[in-house]
């Protein structure tokens, strides 16, 4: 009987141990996976269905990580929350005029157009790195989306923002 007892009761310390971790590590990794589902879902807007395992940011100009829209146009993908690795490796090959003005076209649009509430941007540039857009979806649900190109004169620019309305 009392090992019986015992054994339910390690049984039950087990189960609780269990449940205990189980909860830790999906809170630990909830930020991460809602940020996940935030870029499916604006890339869903752009056009481009994509698995969330898929959605991996690239960091290097040879190694690009490559999404394709509904169109069959290749976008390479960098979220804006990690796109430090990325700038880092293009400066390796390119020119400090196309490097900084491709880090002060985000800092533009973000500062004239960035809300409190909106989610992290997602930047995708074509194979070529000269054009792309920046994008972020509003907690409206609304999806702005800024055409971006190189030109060789004036840098990275932008234009007004193409906006998707929210599918909600």
């Amino acid at each position: 009987m009392k090992k019986n007892r015992m054994a339910a009761l390690g049984l039950a310390l087990l189960c609780a141990g269990s449940t205990f971790f189980i909860t830790n590590q999906l809170s630990a990794n909830e930020p991460y996976m809602i940020e996940k589902l935030n870029n499916q879902s604006t890339l869903e807007v752009l056009g481009i269905e994509v698995d969330t395992d898929a959605i991996k940011s690239t960091h290097s100009v040879k190694d690009k990580n490559v999404i394709t829209d509904v169109k069959g146009k290749k976008w390479v993908y960098i979220e804006y929350t990690d796109i430090t690795p990325f700038i880092d490796d293009l400066e390796n090959y390119y020119e400090v005029d196309f490097v900084g003005t491709f880090i002060d076209v985000q800092s533009a649009i973000m500062r004239k157009h960035a809300q409190i509430g909106d989610q992290i941007p997602i930047i995708l540039l074509d194979e070529d790195l000269h054009e792309g857009t920046f994008s972020f979806t509003r907690e409206s649900g609304e999806t702005l989306s800024f055409p971006i190109q190189f030109d060789s004169k004036k840098g990275w620019t932008y234009k007004e923002p193409v906006l998707f309305e929210s599918a909600r």
